[in-house]
């Protein structure tokens, strides 16, 4: 009798392992995650995003079409405000008016107005070490084989100042030849807006890079935390990582979530060119160069609200200098003015030796590394 159910028995075993195993897969496949990345040009700069969705909550379609809609929302604001090489854009067209020497004042919509009173409320904060203002001195090192003259810098710095610009509720006025220079606060602005349309899509695993700002949320997918970090510790981050993060050891699955931003001289940009911008090293007050050897700085910027500033900052921390940048941080002036959550700047000299500090509860915590 026994031998005779036996195989039966055997094949109903198997039949329910195979059911089982089944189960199994479509439950893993159900929880496991889709990866997609794209890139575009968009507003002169290279944008790439990666999002990540789980299976059982979009599909592989849907996660495309949500890609979709991000690189269309990003040329319709870009092409509605924020290209300054576009008279069709708001900012565009006072840009080009400004360029020729024609004042006077503009309504501007919402979005470009935030970034003008956001960035007149940095420049005089940091008192125009970081200049909205000074679009027109900019301008002269935008290409790097020609040497402005004495002369040119001295024209330019006549227009650079905040007592060229006034904002209200509905617009601005600028004196004649005063250009702005809203480039690091519209790149990050833009990312800000695509960090809240992906919510509405419902992904909330995302990397956004774009020129030098990258964006980042995440830490439901340990792969994506991971991967993440493991691409940005190659480069350029493999002397920031994992040393100086305590909270972002390998064990740990959750992703950072945040802005992340550099900014570099030009005469140490070189290394790093993929990942940071040149900013001239010229202040805009008193025409002359910087007198530090900081080289380049890195700024990362919890997820808040203004977040999204973490690109002006590492240009003001470049142009104050470690030393300044590190006294206004300790006094959690910046931080409390602003509402700003900076958890780490990283400040490399000239000379290859770099610093990185991390900030908690207006105490600044500085931790010294071997240079690169």
């Amino acid at each position: 009798m026994r031998k005779r159910w036996a195989p039966i028995a055997a094949g109903v075993l198997l039949v329910v392992m195979l059911v089982l195993c089944v189960i199994s897969v479509a439950e893993s496949k159900r929880e496991s995650s889709i990866k997609l990345t794209r890139s575009m040009d968009i507003n002169h700069k290279k944008m790439e995003i990666t999002a990540y969705a789980l299976r059982g909550q979009m599909t592989a379609d849907d996660l495309s079409k949500c890609l979709d809609g991000a690189f269309s929302l990003c040329r319709d604001y870009t092409e509605k405000y924020f290209d300054e090489e576009s008279t069709e854009s708001e900012l565009g067209r006072i840009a080009d008016l400004q360029s020729k020497g024609e004042g006077g004042r503009y309504e501007l919509s919402l979005s470009p107005l935030l970034l003008v009173r956001s960035g007149l409320a940095l420049t005089e904060f940091s008192s125009s070490a970081y200049d909205i203002t000074a679009g027109a001195l900019y301008r002269l090192f935008d290409d790097p084989e020609e040497t402005p003259t004495d002369e040119e810098i001295a024209e330019a710095l006549k227009r650079c100042g905040t007592a060229g610009l006034k904002a209200d509720d509905n617009g601005i006025k600028l004196d004649d030849g005063v250009v702005l220079d809203l480039k690091s606060l519209a790149d990050g602005y833009l990312c800000r807006v695509l960090e809240e349309y992906f919510v509405l899509c419902g992904i909330s695993n995302v990397c956004v890079t774009y020129g030098d700002v990258v964006f980042v949320a995440g830490g439901k997918l340990s792969t994506q935390g991971a991967l993440f970090w493991k691409h940005i510790e190659k480069e350029p981050f493999d002397v920031i990582l994992p040393d100086a993060y305590t909270d972002l050891k390998e064990d740990k699955i959750e992703a950072y979530d945040g802005y992340f931003a550099w900014t570099a001289r030009p005469d140490a940009a070189a290394a790093n060119a993929r990942y940071i911008d040149a900013q001239p090293f010229i202040s805009s007050v008193s025409g002359e160069a910087c007198d530090h050897d900081t080289g380049s700085v890195a700024v990362m910027v919890k997820n808040d609200a203004r977040a999204w500033y973490a690109h002006a900052l590492s240009q003001m921390f470049l142009a104050l200098g470690k030393e300044n940048s590190m006294k206004l941080l300790s006094s959690g002036l910046l931080e409390s003015t602003f509402d700003l959550h900076i958890q780490y700047v990283r400040f490399e000299s000239t000379s290859g030796e770099t610093e990185v500090y991390r900030i908690s509860d207006q105490n600044t915590e500085s931790t010294t590394l071997e240079a690169e």
